[in-house]
């Protein structure tokens, strides 16, 4: 097998590691702290994965995708800020239009969701629309869906008052299939979601939520020329907290890159990130404001570059990306996603009027 691809899914304090022919990204931890003081640092304690392999389970300590290897020529720093804490560090809040949380499902955090501005489609939309992965959604070992889900807005589960319910019924996603895992480089193309939060969190503000645009109609080059900047916004279960990477390179797959063009819209992206970034948002920023562009879903690498014999967990931390050999990968918003969250507002709204 030329190419390695890995999913990360929740299994108690730690997770699995499972090496497939494709990937998701959803390492997620499922301690809830009471302290935002102690919290980084026991989720750091309790970070762990189950490697599974056809002889057995191996516990190992998980590699997260930072790029680069001390030199700013051939690699990412690691560029990820984290979001005010109650302890007054990381990024000013004030200087980021907060747009993302946690998904929280049967007692656990499997992954990121961003907050869907839905005013260009609805004025007045009761409730609340999130844009994540499908596969968070999902226990991939027993191929089901979670019971129950919950949002925490900036991963501030432990606060009541930044807690509300996913109502599950009222969903819109891809045709992401849970029996047929992640198999195969389709992977990837269906893992979309749209929920819906009935009764938001107590201070939800509608301006902090994200606007959708089409990744295609970018002009890449020119826009990054005038200033404009892509960036990730996922949850980093090493430290418990929504980070931001910064400075990210973006670009769609084509037929000699891992990705292998296998479906068009397919992102492959060098935003450094931990586990729990499944779902998180590639998004644009032109002038101040953030515009999502794209669904993380997870990670590529070559076998050939990084043998599993010698990495069982994949490329370790510093090394370099390249779309030939180490990268993420996420699903662009395109035209067909704009569609389907248009009408799953609209299916919404007709809802409520006939309550």
């Amino acid at each position: 097998m030329d190419n390695c691809y890995c999913l990360l899914t929740a299994t108690g304090v730690g997770a699995t590691l499972t090496p497939v022919n494709t990937t998701g990204f959803a390492m997620h931890d499922d301690s809830q702290m009471t302290s935002l003081t102690i919290r980084p640092l026991l989720l750091s304690l309790l970070l762990y994965f189950i490697v599974f392999t056809a002889s057995g389970q191996v516990t190992e300590t998980v590699p997260v995708n930072i790029f680069g290897d001390g030199n700013p020529h051939n690699g990412v720093e690691d560029s990820r800020e984290q979001l005010m804490t109650g302890q007054g560090r990381g990024t000013s809040l004030a200087d980021q239009r907060l747009s993302a949380g946690t998904i929280k499902c049967d007692g656990k955090v499997r992954g990121t969701a961003m907050v869907v501005d839905t005013r260009e489609f609805a004025s007045g939309l009761k409730g609340v629309v999130l844009a994540s992965a499908a596969h968070v959604l999902y226990d991939l070992d027993k191929k089901r869906r979670f019971r129950r889900c919950e949002f925490h807005f900036l991963a501030l589960g432990e606060l009541a008052r930044y807690r509300a319910k996913i109502d599950l019924k009222n969903v819109k996603m891809g045709n992401f299939d849970p029996l047929k895992g992640t198999g195969g480089l389709q992977f990837g193309k269906g893992d979309w979601v749209f929920l819906y939060v009935p009764k938001p969190w107590k201070n939800f503000n509608p301006d902090e939520s994200v606007n959708l645009r089409i990744f295609s109609s970018l002009r890449m080059e020119s826009y990054q020329q005038a200033g404009a900047e892509l960036r990730l916004i996922a949850f980093d279960s090493s430290a418990g907290v929504i980070s931001v990477s910064k400075n990210c390179t973006v670009i769609e797959s084509n037929s000699d890159d891992l990705g292998g063009g296998a479906w068009k819209g397919q992102l492959l992206d060098d935003c450094d990130s931990a586990g729990g970034a499944s779902g998180g948002g590639i998004v644009a920023v032109v002038e101040k404001q953030q515009y999502l562009i794209g669904i993380r879903n997870g990670s590529h690498w070559s076998e050939q570059v990084y043998p599993g014999s010698e990495y069982p967990l994949g490329p370790p931390d510093g090394a370099i990306w390249n779309r030939l050999s180490n990268t993420n990968f996420g699903r662009a918003i395109d035209m067909h996603l704009i569609n389907e969250l248009d009408d799953f507002i609209q299916s919404i709204n007709k809802k409520l009027n006939v309550l």
